[in-house]
């Protein structure tokens, strides 16, 4: 009968849905594994400094100040080890990829034998030489959750440790693919909802940011999960405590209290009491840490640098916002972990300007009645503007890490859905792209010591794996499941228009 035969297709239209998002997480996972591998110990952006909060929890069970020292475990690492160029400041004996690979290869081979033979009993004595422990200020609901974790791990060389924690948080960050799937499927049809979880599978950006030890991994489903709450008018209590835990993993998610305000006005509806008990959940399931950071000193959101009023109104005209909004893209799109590599500038613009059309389309559309995503959006947005002008004051600097915007991936997934609708393919696509490139060219053989920072080299792609003792069949795996991610996004839509 055809009421029969409906029933029939949508059942088998719900299972083949749900196969394809089940593999955009294991292609994700895959991707994953791989970055967790092939970056470097340290590569991570400031991953020796959540290393240490995290071995502070398990030697201490307290929680860190910025005056505490790191391990001594650690610290020995970073002397022994190739350091990104973010940390060459620190001078010798700590030497950056290029200075490591300099030296003989016997001093290589002695350091490395020294590295593995670091005795775990380091990590609960303090430093010898003075670290910045200036992750110490940052929320503590990731650290708790990965603490045990490496605490049963405490007899593995610190290497292996880091690779845990790295899998670990890859992990935790990968279920930030499903959530956004169950959020965009209130928005758009089921294609256009699952080519939002391609987005986020095979964004290099989020990949190379979730494969390190960092709270992100935390923060990024968590506001994921919030985001579907709202969008599905849960409960206010439900939406408080998700809203408590976001702010326990990421302090300056602090901007989605005034952005959900924002958006409750934009509402035009009697919401005021429930948007009032949901912040309160919020506070207090948060509120101890914050004010904890305000007694001991620290800026709410834990900036370490500050700004008076006169000096953030003088950096406001004198920026050069262009190009601190041109950094912001292209160090969100693809940077190379903490050695700041960077791609050819004609590859940004092309992935960047495919982007901001589907932004703008996005805002016209809603221009009468944005959505909570186009809200949190904006209010990030003034979050960047006020740390470039607190760069501009403190660093000289006319930017801020573009990074940050990860936290807020699954919405911007559905902003730039809602903008380009089926293009977001050909957005999938070129991020796959920049992926492939910007690993094969540039991180591996610098990593290995076979080409200069930011000069490609993909002709060394299989003698940097070697090098790197990188198992040829996961850089395969790698590249397979990048490729495959936009396939399945083609195949979803001429499925689509089939029917």
């Amino acid at each position: 009968m055809p009421g029969e035969s409906k029933i029939h297709t949508s059942a088998e239209s719900r299972r083949f849905h749900t196969w394809v998002l089940c593999a955009l997480w294991a292609l994700f996972l895959v991707r994953g594994a791989f970055y967790c591998q092939m970056l470097p110990l340290w590569e991570g952006w400031d991953e020796y400094a959540h290393f240490a909060w995290i071995q502070h929890w398990n030697n201490t069970g307290t929680l860190p100040t910025q005056t505490d020292s790191i391990s001594r475990e650690i610290d020995e690492s970073m002397r022994l080890a190739p350091l990104p160029k973010e940390l060459d400041w620190i001078g010798p004996p700590y030497l950056t990829h290029s200075q490591w690979w300099a030296l003989p290869e016997a001093a290589r081979a002695e350091r490395i034998r020294k590295l593995d033979s670091l005795s775990p009993s380091l990590a609960a004595l303090p430093s010898q030489r003075p670290q910045a422990f200036y992750e110490a200020q940052q929320p503590p609901l990731y650290y708790w959750s990965i603490a045990p974790v490496i605490g049963l791990a405490g007899d593995w060389n610190i290497a292996d440790r880091v690779l845990l924690a790295r899998i670990f948080s890859m992990l935790l960050a990968s279920t930030a693919i499903p959530l956004t799937w169950l959020a965009a499927r209130l928005l758009f049809p089921e294609p256009l909802a699952l080519s939002c979880s391609a987005l986020i599978a095979v964004a290099p950006g989020f990949a190379i940011d979730t494969s390190r030890v960092a709270n992100d991994a935390a923060a990024i489903p968590l506001v994921a999960l919030l985001f579907l709450l709202i969008l599905r008018r849960s409960h206010w209590a439900m939406v408080g405590t998700a809203l408590g835990a976001c702010l326990l993993a990421k302090a300056y998610l602090l901007i989605m209290i005034p952005a959900l305000v924002s958006h409750a006005i934009l509402q035009g509806r009697t919401v005021w009491k429930n948007t009032a008990r949901t912040l309160g959940i919020a506070i207090g399931v948060s509120g101890w840490w914050y004010a904890r950071n305000l007694a001991m000193g620290y800026t709410l959101s834990g900036w370490l640098e500050r700004a008076s009023p006169a000096e953030l109104a003088q950096a406001m005209v004198h920026v050069n916002w262009f190009s601190a909004a041109y950094v912001i893209a292209k160090s969100f799109t693809w940077f190379g972990a903490w050695s700041f590599l960077t791609l050819k500038s004609w590859m940004y613009v092309v992935t960047n300007l495919t982007a901001l059309t589907g932004l703008g389309l996005s805002a016209y559309r809603q221009r009468r009645n944005p959505g909570v995503a186009l809200v949190v959006l904006a209010w990030f947005s003034l979050a960047l503007a006020y740390g470039v002008m607190v760069d501009h004051v403190v660093h000289h600097l006319d930017n801020v890490p573009g990074w940050y915007l990860w936290a807020i991936s699954p919405l911007l997934a559905t902003i730039l859905a809602s903008g380009l609708g089926r293009w977001l393919a050909a957005l999938v696509a070129l991020l796959a792209g920049l992926d492939i490139y910007g690993a094969m060219a540039l991180l591996l053989p610098y990593y290995a010591g076979l080409a200069e920072r930011n000069h490609a080299a993909a002709n060394v792609f299989i003698a940097a794996m070697a090098r790197l003792e990188l198992p040829a069949a996961w850089g395969i795996a790698w590249i397979a499941a990048t490729f495959a991610i936009p396939l399945l996004c083609l195949a979803l839509l001429r499925r689509d228009r089939a029917r």
